[in-house]
């Protein structure tokens, strides 16, 4: 019984998985997302054109005899050049992420900035619990409730998804 104890203790201890990322995804992600993308659909695109080449000049012995060989090396011929298209297309849509996040770090910049300067820890649990004998968790929440609100207020355009994730929980 007590060993179980233990075991317990020890895993409700552990840090949170990273691996999670949730609904918001910021653009630097992204850009990551589609580069990898992009790199694989172009490196799968060129290796199969160069072995269906290979395999069109007997090089490669596959040996596909009249109409339907011409169809199967049409198809899979068409199916190389459509991945290549889409690597290059991934790899044009990583470069707006990559744009898109160079501005997502200078607003993410800007209220942590902010932050710091108007966000006290004393006067922010004096003004929202006084003198409350309530929960950390519930005081964990409203103190986000509380900063989420004048952070919107502040930069008047934001999303209550981008304001959390990359502001609040961002252990940098």
């Amino acid at each position: 019984s007590e060993g179980n104890e233990d075991e317990v203790e020890t895993s409700q201890s552990e840090e949170p998985k990273r691996g999670y990322r949730g609904v918001y995804q910021d653009s630097q992600s992204k850009a990551e997302d589609n580069k990898s993308s992009a790199w694989t659909l172009l490196v799968v695109g060129f290796l199969g054109m160069i072995c269906l080449g290979l395999s069109v000049f007997d090089i490669i012995p596959f040996k596909l005899t009249g109409s339907t060989g011409y169809m199967t090396y049409g198809v899979i011929g068409a199916l190389f050049v459509l991945f290549i298209v889409m690597g290059f297309v991934s790899m044009r849509s990583s470069k707006v992420f990559e744009k898109e996040a160079e501005s997502e770090n200078t607003l993410k910049d800007a209220i942590e900035t902010w932050c710091l300067e108007n966000f006290n820890t004393y006067e922010i649990d004096v003004e929202l619990f006084g003198g409350e004998d309530i929960t950390e968790e519930e005081k964990y929440f409203r103190r986000i409730s509380y900063m989420k609100f004048h952070i919107c207020k502040q930069f008047v355009n934001l999303n209550e998804e981008s304001v959390c994730k990359p502001i609040l929980f961002d252990a940098r």
